[in-house]
């Protein structure tokens, strides 16, 4: 028994009266896996016994796993050191990466990168799931190992668990199951919010540019049946009347230090500039068009038609690029340019739309609604306040989502200290417990 207890001045904090502080080794068998060669197909065609690999875990979202990719045969199994583990194994990968927990809902078996806990009566599976789950950092401090970290069997035997009496472990994994559903159902709903944004954001655009966001005016008919209603003191032009494509092709060696920009660094539909490096440091050697500071740089690769920036600096564009100027408020053009109106216009324009780009020509025929320049003024300051708003947003969102990470890690903490108000004082100790494992491991 003395052995099977964690000295006090080694347990890594403090857990209530009716708990101890134990051994892996003692609760549980510990059950290491194997790899049947490869190179034989005896081994794996027409298998039936799940085998279960670390990559099988990555991403893996459910507590309960029944089985991986592969399956492996009897003979699979005979001729490796893979061995059966029952139902309610707890899975444990041990290195590559080292944390991956899962418990087998059926009898099934696993590669040699996993440490498996068998079943026993001193521990309730999905506690030691969950304990497991959040001890990644010390866990992974048990690995030793110069090519790969890895835990050995060994080491798995001296992972040290606070444990309950069994009813408060079936209590504290339902809490925090419980708790946690709460918080990933939270999470989700953030993420349906923030994934509207790409909706709300063009609803805005094509408000903004229909007039509607504007103070109530009289709205003229067109009897262009492509075009939509405008208001009265606006004109219907095309983009060849108010802007036009400065061609200006050069060798970039002259303009080694300048930026070089090109459709991958623009974030699509958002007008964000992403990282982007020099002529020199991209290398590149094929003329491109040299733009100015102020002018507008559009995509014209058709599946990146909403790639759209306001040049900040002087530089040199990819030849896929448009540097554009215009009569009109820069600004507006560019919104414009990112309208759902607009980017279908482009994706459709001329009898060439299946081309891989649009030329000066369709895009010099695509229609641009024209209010008076102090409207386009007034019209950019709406449109940027109001996703000035939806990115405020966003962002308060996003804030959240991280709080509840933080929550989850603080539930897990206090699960396993015994402070999530599930501690019955009154239940018969632990040690009791282990008392009667270990007397059964002995038999």
């Amino acid at each position: 028994m003395e052995e099977a207890l964690v000295p006090e001045e080694e347990q890594p904090y403090e857990v209530p009266g009716n708990w101890v502080w134990t051994y892996t080794g003692s609760i549980a068998e510990v059950v290491g896996g194997g790899t049947p060669k490869t190179s034989v197909k005896e081994f794996y065609k027409g298998g039936t016994i799940p085998w279960i690999t670390p990559a099988d875990l990555s991403g893996y979202k459910k507590i309960l796993i029944s089985n991986g990719k592969r399956n492996i045969t009897e003979l699979g199994l005979a001729k490796s050191s893979a061995k059966m583990l029952p139902i309610n194994s707890v899975l444990l990968s041990s290195r590559a990466p080292i944390g991956y927990v899962a418990i087998a809902s059926h009898d099934l078996c696993t590669n040699q990168g996993f440490k498996s806990f068998l079943p026993s009566k001193a521990y309730y599976p999905q506690y030691l799931y969950w304990y497991l789950k959040s001890s990644k950092p010390y866990l992974e401090s048990m690995a030793s190992g110069s090519t790969f970290k890895e835990i050995s069997a060994t080491r798995c035997k001296e992972i040290m668990v606070p444990l309950p009496p069994l009813n408060e472990q079936i209590r504290i994994a339902n809490k925090v199951e419980r708790l946690l559903s709460k918080i990933d159902e939270a999470k989700r709903l953030i993420e349906e919010a923030k994934e509207t944004f790409e909706l709300r954001r063009a609803a805005i655009l094509d408000k903004a540019f229909r007039g509607e966001m504007m103070e109530k005016s009289h709205i003229s008919r067109e009897s262009n049946a492509n075009l939509y209603e405008i208001p009265i003191n606006w004109k219907w032009k095309t983009f060849g009347d108010v802007a036009q494509v400065c061609s200006n092709l050069v060798d970039p060696k002259q303009y080694l230090e300048l930026p070089h920009i090109a459709p991958d660094n623009i974030e699509k539909g958002t007008g964000q500039l992403l990282e982007y490096q020099t002529i020199e440091e991209s290398k590149v050697k094929s003329p491109k068009h040299y733009f100015k500071k102020g002018q507008i740089l559009y995509s014209k690769i058709r599946p990146y038609l909403s790639k759209v920036i306001i040049a900040e600096f002087e530089g040199l564009c990819s030849a896929d690029m448009y540097p554009i100027e215009t009569d009109l408020d820069a600004k507006y053009l560019f919104w414009y340019m990112l309208s759902p109106f607009f980017v279908e216009k482009a994706s459709t324009a001329g009898s060439r739309s299946v081309l891989p780009k649009i030329n000066k020509k369709e895009l010099g025929n695509i229609p641009i609604p024209v209010p008076p320049k102090e409207t386009q003024k007034k019209i950019v300051r709406i449109i940027e306040s109001a996703l000035s708003r939806e990115k405020q947003t966003i962002g308060y969102l996003e804030s959240i989502v991280g709080l509840m990470e933080k929550l989850k890690q603080s539930i897990l903490s206090k699960a396993f200290r015994g402070e999530l108000g599930t501690n019955d004082p009154t239940e018969e100790s632990a040690i009791e417990l282990l008392k009667e494992v270990l007397q059964e491991q002995v038999k």
